[in-house]
């Protein structure tokens, strides 16, 4: 297994993809908890005004029904639609087709395969070792397919991996020895991170427990964090840094359902080559879109 940070010393071109798992758009203030209250920064990268551009970015991989994401994920994180090879959206875990493709054709190796220095900045707990996979994220597969080492909490603790959740509050209460984070200083690590990388990717997933779990006052707990968190990575993001943002399906921008939705994501990028990504129109041009910036 390689390190982490396997690849060519940094050079002055770097991306940041940050995904954010079930975060559609949604302009009806009634049904939109990001609308609701004061969440500046989010709704600057919501609505495309600020110093980025947003491209309103199509989920559905041309199949009906609800994107789900197995498949969402895949296609976000490998640029190739699974659903002629699944035959539909699947949810939850990826399976042997999905992990086939994902193998093939992951971002993280695909940059590897470059010469260049490509890592996945969220930190895992002991229990999620590369030998003990058995049921995985499409994060995790997409890591494997690099043969990249996991940033365990030992990473974490020196300031060289980010929870999922920012702040540590739930490794500290499943009695893990970590420090207490706030967003903002979550945000501080991960662009340290960034700055030694061609291309760093993190998740982030609470949006997607907060739309399942449609409690409003724990969407508005999981919202105020996120807006601490790109706020921070916004104002303090290097000149050389190209922040990607966007997501694999809509959920907690509408709390009329507790379901995904059919809603578009978001594509928002700021930075010196956020021109680079104005043809995305499906979560498919992503990856295919960072990997030619990177040419």
């Amino acid at each position: 297994m390689l390190s982490p940070v396997a690849g060519r010393a940094k050079t002055d071109l770097a991306f940041l993809l940050f995904f954010i798992d079930g975060l559609g758009l949604n302009s009806d203030r009634e049904t939109n908890p990001v609308l609701q209250d004061s969440y500046p920064r989010l709704q600057e990268v919501l609505s495309g005004k600020g110093e980025g551009s947003l491209m309103v970015t199509n989920p559905g991989l041309g199949c009906p029904g609800l994107p789900q994401s197995a498949t969402g994920q895949t296609a976000l994180l490998t640029g190739v639609n699974p659903i002629p090879f699944v035959g539909g959206h699947r949810s939850g875990f990826p399976g042997p087709t999905l992990i086939s493709i994902i193998r093939e054709n992951s971002l993280l190796k695909k940059v590897q395969e470059k010469g260049l220095k490509g890592t996945f900045a969220n930190a895992y707990t002991k229990e999620f070792t590369w030998e003990n996979v058995r049921r995985a994220s499409v994060t995790t597969y997409t890591v494997l397919a690099a043969d990249q080492k996991f940033r365990t909490l030992d990473y974490l603790r020196q300031e060289k991996a980010v929870y999922q959740e920012f702040t540590n509050q739930q490794l500290r209460e499943r009695g893990y020895q970590v420090p207490a984070w706030t967003p903002a200083k979550a945000a501080e690590v991960l662009l340290g991170i960034a700055r030694e990388h061609q291309l760093t990717v993190f998740e982030y997933f609470q949006t997607d427990i907060a739309g399942h779990r449609n409690d409003g006052d724990f969407t508005r707990k999981i919202l105020g964090s996120l807006e601490e968190f790109l706020d921070s990575l916004i104002s303090f993001r290097p000149d050389n840094l190209t922040l990607i943002i966007t997501s694999d399906h809509g959920n907690i921008e509408d709390n009329s359902t507790n379901l995904h939705t059919n809603n578009p994501v978001p594509t928002y990028a700021v930075g010196r080559k956020k021109c680079l990504f104005g043809g995305v129109k499906q979560i498919t041009d992503i990856a295919p879109e960072i990997l030619k910036a990177l040419d």
